[in-house]
């Protein structure tokens, strides 16, 4: 938008300081480092959408980030573009009640027992798998013998039933 020949964003123009950008990356914003297939590793936070920085070894790739991240957040307060307040990551009990429907309850049972494993343990390894994958990341929650069992029947998309 344009006011007077002029960008508004130029009106809302704010500067900020290096002491208040360090303050900022010293909140407890969650750094997602993904080691990349043909070497290297990429580091992204979810709230500083674009911001993205990538290393030859994680802590390489941590401290681009963190002087990509710098630059980033001046940029966004300059343009008038609010800093998101980071992602809530507090410990949780690991527990869930889950409401699901009837059927897809009786197909989980039935898997479960076909994997010879508990409802639980099948539930969790088709949300680890499903979070890996969002993630970038395999992530596997139960011991060798169990996950090569239930891994097939974590396959089945839960969630579309």
């Amino acid at each position: 938008m344009w006011r007077h020949g002029k960008p508004i964003w130029k009106e809302m123009r704010m500067d900020i300081s290096d002491e208040e950008i360090r303050a900022i990356l010293a909140r407890p914003y969650v750094r997602c480092l993904l080691p990349d297939p043909d070497g290297g590793y990429t580091v992204t936070v979810h709230e500083f959408s674009g911001c993205v920085a990538e290393g030859d070894s994680a802590e390489e790739a941590l401290r681009n980030f963190d002087a990509a991240a710098a630059s980033w957040i001046a940029a966004a307060v300059e343009s008038g573009y609010p800093i998101a307040e980071p992602i809530e990551a507090s410990m949780q009990s690991g527990r869930i009640a889950l409401r699901i429907p009837g059927g897809l309850h009786q197909d989980i049972a039935y898997l479960a027992q076909l994997d010879e494993c508990s409802i639980n343990q099948l539930l969790s390894v088709a949300i680890a798998e499903y979070v890996g994958r969002r993630h970038g990341t395999p992530v596997n929650p139960l011991p060798k013998k169990k996950a090569s069992i239930a891994r097939s029947s974590a396959e089945v998309d839960v969630a579309t039933k």
